[in-house]
């Protein structure tokens, strides 16, 4: 069943006539005839029968007429109602942590500016999950601070590198070394983030091939809580250098001086290869793009 059949039963019955409302359409009169032999096939009933030079409808074709009127009438509502919205729209952001705190409320702040309309979903995990949210369109796009991302069914875009900082209390032991490496960290306590976080996978990684074990690890959710309690003397802990930079510049932490390998960690947009990118997606890219490459 096609709208543009149920089209042709209502002018037929308004004009009286095949030829006349075949003129109103501006079809010919055998594609008319050919929409209405269309649809009695389906409905397995006659819809019209003639009367003289006129048509009118059958008892069935008076009762069908009636739900084809409402048909179009709810067509015409839908597509309406979508077109004087033109800019609304919602969009559902994966976020890590890191990106959360740090650069996303200016960011919507700015967006919310321009765009007041456009409704904005936050999910908050990490990497894996987000590969399988953006797979199942749970999200539309993800921001994460991460290595290298390899899924095949992703697109990557990288927007900045973001250093890393090996952190530790103003009155630690290795903050008199010239330079930091992995071996130093025997004798230490570790404060680490929640398991699947990319640097935490990084630690972990670093520590296993040098076989080096940390005198103690504390675990931890919530980075801010790793924040305060290295500046409390419980211990290092590596986080992303735009997130302890207030507190290095007031002295309340130091950055030591590592001397092993980049810790290779970007802020990175992702969402599926096969996903249609709306208008408020696209903007709401643009703006990440010029802010954060900036």
């Amino acid at each position: 069943m096609e709208f543009r059949q149920l089209e042709t039963l209502i002018a037929i019955n308004n004009a009286g006539s095949f030829a006349q409302a075949a003129e109103n359409l501006g079809y010919t009169q055998p594609t008319l005839t050919a929409h209405i032999q269309a649809l009695e096939r389906q409905l397995k009933c006659k819809l019209f029968e003639r009367l003289g030079h006129r048509v009118r409808l059958t008892h069935k074709g008076e009762q069908f007429i009636a739900y084809a009127e409402r048909i179009l009438k709810l067509r015409d509502e839908a597509t309406q109602s979508i077109m004087e919205k033109p800019d609304y729209s919602k969009i559902v952001i994966g976020v890590s942590e890191t990106f959360s705190v740090v650069r996303l409320p200016l960011l919507l702040k700015e967006f919310r500016k321009e765009f007041p309309s456009i409704e904005i979903e936050l999910k908050f995990g990490d990497m894996a999950k987000f590969s399988a949210d953006l797979k199942d369109n749970i999200v539309d796009i993800a921001v994460v601070l991460s290595g290298e991302i390899l899924y095949p069914h992703l697109a990557v875009e990288i927007l900045c590198p973001e250093p890393m900082s090996l952190i530790a209390p103003v009155d630690h032991s290795l903050t008199l070394l010239p330079e930091v490496n992995v071996a130093d960290f025997a004798a230490s306590d570790f404060i680490v983030t929640q398991e699947g976080c990319a640097y935490r996978s990084y630690i972990e990684e670093l520590l296993s091939s040098s076989e080096i074990k940390p005198r103690s690890f504390l675990k931890v959710k919530n980075i801010e809580a790793i924040k305060q309690f290295v500046m409390s003397g419980l211990g290092l802990a590596i986080l992303p250098r735009i997130y302890v930079e207030k507190e290095l510049k007031a002295n309340m932490l130091v950055e030591l001086p590592w001397g092993g390998i980049d810790f290779g960690m970007y802020t990175q947009v992702v969402y599926h290869k096969d996903k249609w990118l709306s208008p408020a997606i696209k903007s709401f890219l643009e703006l990440i793009r010029t802010r954060i490459n900036a």
